[in-house]
């Protein structure tokens, strides 16, 4: 059963008349007549009664009418919202906690000069970024990779056919709020931090350090907070003697200088990029713009004009 074959019986049962239901769809009435004989036989059941007055509906066709007309409203409906859609601007970011990337696409916003747009931003585990990624549940996706793993992820993405293009190599930072016992060191290693919380997001079931965001994780600390989103995380910096290690990146205009980024001692680092399927991706206009900005913020992060005074 087709949904052509739904709107000749409509379009019959409205006139009465194959020939006339034939010139309104602009068919040949042979069409007509051989798609609904090719229902009722599918159906098993006789959709029209026949005489010299012209058709009728039989009592299962009747019953069958009214599911057509539910589902060939559907079908109309679907196709005049795709059509719609056609001519609105899309773009689909999906990223790990970053602070930044929040700040670049709520500027990117503001700055685009286009009409219709559609424009959604998720945050999610690593795994869940490759993953829509992957599966084009979303148009770019946004990761940092360890420095010390890049091989190691950069064969995952390969398998799953997804590129990685760097943005930005970055050290890794300690954050924690601004009148933090150790808001006054320089730097801070591992055995500093061992009497204080440490904050990380939680992967869930992919819980392998090649997921994890926080570069300090495998170390397992002794006091050990798992959080879900960056609101918490950032209530629970200001809040608490709490601290993260990340990639130090955090524009001071989204927490208000409340929170420091302290360098911390390792010999590991972050290589910020994003993620697009296959090796020559094809990416809409507002994909680009996005990216556009987003890679001219990191330009700028890399000559010291982004920088926070705090960080």
């Amino acid at each position: 059963m087709t949904i052509q074959q739904c709107r000749y019986v409509l379009e019959i049962a409205r006139r009465g008349s194959f020939h006339a239901a034939a010139n309104a769809l602009f068919v040949a009435q042979t069409g007509i007549s051989a798609g609904v004989k090719q229902l009722e036989q599918e159906l098993n059941i006789r959709l029209f009664e026949r005489s010299n007055k012209g058709v009728t509906l039989t009592r299962e066709g009747e019953a069958f009418v009214r599911y057509a007309e539910s589902l060939v409203g559907q079908a109309d409906f679907m196709l005049e919202n795709c059509k719609a859609s056609a001519q609105v601007e899309r773009v689909s970011v999906s990223t790990q906690h970053f602070d930044f990337v929040a700040e670049v696409f709520g500027r990117f916003l503001n700055e685009w000069e286009g009409s219709a747009i559609h424009a959604s931003l998720r945050e999610n585990k690593t795994y869940d970024v490759i993953r829509e990624t992957e599966r084009a549940l979303c148009d770019v996706g946004i990761i940092a990779i360890k420095a010390s793993e890049q091989d190691l992820m950069s064969r995952f993405l390969e398998k799953r056919h997804l590129t990685f293009f760097p943005l930005i190599r970055s050290s890794p930072h300690v954050f924690l709020r601004k009148t933090h016992p150790l808001a006054g060191k320089k730097s801070l290693s591992a055995a500093g931090l061992k009497d204080f919380p440490y904050l990380h997001y939680e992967q869930g079931a992919n819980s392998p350090s090649l997921f994890a965001e926080e570069l300090y994780g495998i170390t397992c600390p002794e006091k050990n907070v798992g959080i879900t989103d960056r609101a918490t995380l950032m209530n629970l910096l200001v809040s608490t003697d709490g601290y993260t290690v990340g990639t130090g990146i955090m524009p001071s205009e989204l927490n208000g200088g409340k929170i420091l980024a302290i360098p911390f001692e390792s010999q590991d680092a972050y290589v910020i990029g994003y993620l697009l399927r296959g090796e020559h991706p094809a990416v809409g206009e507002l994909t680009r713009c996005f990216l556009a900005r987003l890679t001219a913020f990191c330009e700028k992060w890399k000559r010291g004009e982004s920088h926070s005074a705090d960080a």
